[in-house]
């Protein structure tokens, strides 16, 4: 064989050799980048898993907070059902005792009263096992105002025995909201009851007052009710979990009060919040949003 034919074939084997060593090179190049991409994929997967798996372990929490409400719930009604039995006893002897009874008998006037408590009892119950069942909500045009005024006018005897002295500052002509009367009365008798038991830990001789409000949000359209009172305060960090189920800063405290309404409040489209303040009070604000009765359209 020829020098030139050993020249020719050792170029040939070069190139060859070249080529294979370009092609392992490219080769390699594209595993890389193939094991990139499934690399970020799997990347992606695992954090849509991870993803996944906190958002199962923050619904079976919340499915475990509504099987304890649901029980306690339904337990609370029970002990309303049992209480109610006896009442209603009361209420219709009172009621017999009041038809047959002279009305000159100097008796007559205190089986009036306890006639007309047993009612009022009667009604308190009735709405508070509407609540703790949690029925369907019934909605209809409401003024918040006459809510209020309503919630105020079951609470007031226990407002005075409290010595909780209260002012209501509600704007006229305020828009209706579309909502559930009685779910509406019980978050607000809820909240002012919270307000009571506040300040009931404030030292003998504070000053104890509850001012309620309500306003329009013409922009936002929303109308606003505030609940502010002069107790004790809430810290930062008990704001961040007054509204979650069982947690409460009172020794007999169940912690599903405040839990119930801000649920029943979001049902209605609406929010609710605090602000508060250590030793400088707490304001409950609830937002509703406003709405437009057909007469009011036209």
């Amino acid at each position: 064989m020829t020098l030139l034919q050993l020249t020719i074939l050792a170029f040939i084997q070069f190139i060859i050799v070249l080529v294979l060593f370009i092609y392992i090179v490219f080769l390699n190049k594209q595993i890389r980048d193939k094991t990139r991409q499934y690399e970020n994929a799997l990347d992606e997967k695992a954090r849509e898993m991870s993803q996944v798996v906190e958002e199962l372990r923050t619904t079976q929490l919340k499915l475990m907070e509504s099987g304890k409400i649901s029980a306690v719930a339904s337990l609370s009604a029970g002990i309303l059902h049992q209480i109610s039995q006896p009442i209603t006893a009361i209420h219709g002897f009172a009621k017999f005792l009041k038809k047959e009874m002279d009305p000159n008998v100097v008796f007559y006037k205190p089986v009036c009263l306890i006639d007309e408590q047993s009612v009022y009892l009667k009604e308190m119950l009735g709405d508070l096992m509407e609540l703790v069942r949690h029925r369907e909500i019934r909605k209809d045009y409401i003024n918040v105002n006459d809510i209020i005024y309503r919630s105020i006018n079951l609470l007031k005897d226990e407002l005075r025995i409290q010595r909780v002295n209260w002012d209501l500052n509600l704007e006229d002509g305020l828009p209706f909201v579309y909502a559930d009367g009685i779910h509406l009365q019980q978050i607000f008798m809820n909240i002012v009851i919270n307000a009571m038991q506040a300040m009931g830990e404030l030292p003998r001789g504070s000053d104890k007052f509850l001012a309620i409000s309500t306003s329009f949000d013409a922009p936002k359209n929303e109308v606003e009710v505030s609940f502010l009172d002069t107790g004790p305060g809430i810290s930062a960090g008990d704001q961040q979990r007054i509204f979650e189920p069982f947690y409460s800063k009172k020794p007999k405290g169940a912690g599903i009060g405040l839990t119930l309404v801000k649920d029943l409040i979001a049902e209605h489209g609406g929010k609710v919040y605090v602000e508060s303040q250590p030793h400088k009070g707490a304001n409950f604000i609830i937002k509703l949003p406003a709405v437009k009765t057909k007469e009011q359209k036209t």
